[in-house]
C-alpha cells in the first residue's frame, strides 16, 4: 500500500521573511515494508533524512502514519525523500542483505547437492550396487549437514541485518524461513518480562513467491498455543502482550 502525501501548500511566511514552523501530517497509510525502509538499519535512514533536510519526522507504527515538523522547505524536502524511500522499498525490498544472500545461496547449493547424492544412492541400490549406494548415502548425509550449518549461518546474518540496532521491544522476521522465524521469536519471548509488549514484524506476504504470507500464520498459531494475547497493528505486524 503506497504512501499518500498531502498536496503541497504555499509556505507560511513570518514577518521577518523566513519560513515559519508548522506541522504537516500524512493522511496516507504505510505498510510494514515501508515503515522498515523509512526507519532503516538501526534508524539510519530516518536519521539521515532528518539531518539532510532539517525536518523532524515521527512515525506512528500503530496507525502507519508519518508526521513532519519544521520549516516549509525542510518538510517538503523530507516528504520527497520519504516518497523515494517508499518507492524503492517496493521495487527492491532488501530483506536479507548482500552477505545474507550469499550465505543463503551457499546453503541452497549444499541442499541441492545433498538431494542429488540421495538420488544417486537410490539409483545404485536399485541396480544392486550396495557399496555405491552406501557411499552416496554417506555423501548425502554430509551435504545435508553442511546445508543445515550454512542455513543457520545465513539466518543469523539475515536476522542481524533486519534487527541490528532495533530495540528489544521489536523484532523483524523478514527474510527468514518459517522455522527460523519461530526460533528467533521464541528466543525473544523468553527474555521478556510478564506484561511487556513486543512488536512482531512478520510481513504480509506481498513479496513471497505466491504472494501468500507464511510467517504470519505460523506466528499467530504459536501465540495461540502459548496463550499470548496480541493485536494486529497492520497487515504485516502484530503487537504481543507477554
Amino acid at each position: 500500500m503506497g504512501l499518500c502525501l498531502p498536496k503541497p501548500q504555499a509556505p507560511p511566511v513570518a514577518d521577518d521573511g523566513h519560513d515559519s514552523h508548522f506541522l504537516v501530517a500524512s493522511d496516507g497509510h504505510l505498510d510494514t515494508d515501508e515503515i522498515v525502509a523509512i526507519i532503516g538499519h538501526g534508524g539510519d535512514t530516518i536519521k539521515a533524512i532528518e539531518a539532510e533536510t532539517g525536518a523532524h519526522i515521527k512515525i506512528d507504527r500503530a496507525k502507519g502514519t508519518l508526521s513532519y515538523h519544521g520549516e516549509y522547505r525542510a518538510v517538503e524536502a523530507a516528504k520527497a525523500k520519504i516518497a523515494d524511500v517508499v518507492a524503492r522499498a517496493h521495487e527492491t525490498p532488501d530483506y536479507v542483505g548482500a552477505e545474507g544472500a550469499k550465505k543463503r545461496a551457499r546453503a541452497l547449493k549444499a541442499g541441492r547437492a545433498a538431494h542429488e547424492a540421495k538420488q544417486r544412492a537410490k539409483e545404485c541400490w536399485d541396480k544392486g550396487d550396495k557399496k555405491g549406494a552406501h557411499a552416496e548415502s554417506l555423501e548425502g548425509k554430509k551435504r545435508a549437514a553442511d546445508a543445515a550449518r550454512l542455513h543457520k549461518a545465513a539466518a543469523e546474518t539475515i536476522y542481524l541485518h533486519r534487527n541490528g540496532g532495533r530495540p528489544d521491544t521489536s523484532i523483524d522476521l523478514h527474510g527468514l524461513y518459517v522455522n527460523e522465524a519461530l526460533g528467533y521469536l521464541q528466543q525473544r519471548l523468553k527474555i521478556m518480562d510478564r506484561g511487556d509488549k513486543l512488536d512482531v514484524i512478520t510481513g504480509a506476504g506481498h513479496h513471497s513467491d505466491d504472494h501468500i504470507a507464511k510467517i504470519k500464520p505460523a506466528v499467530v498459531d504459536l501465540l495461540k498455543k502459548k496463550r499470548l494475547r496480541y493485536e494486529e497493528l497492520n497487515a504485516g505486524e502484530l503487537r504481543v502482550c507477554v
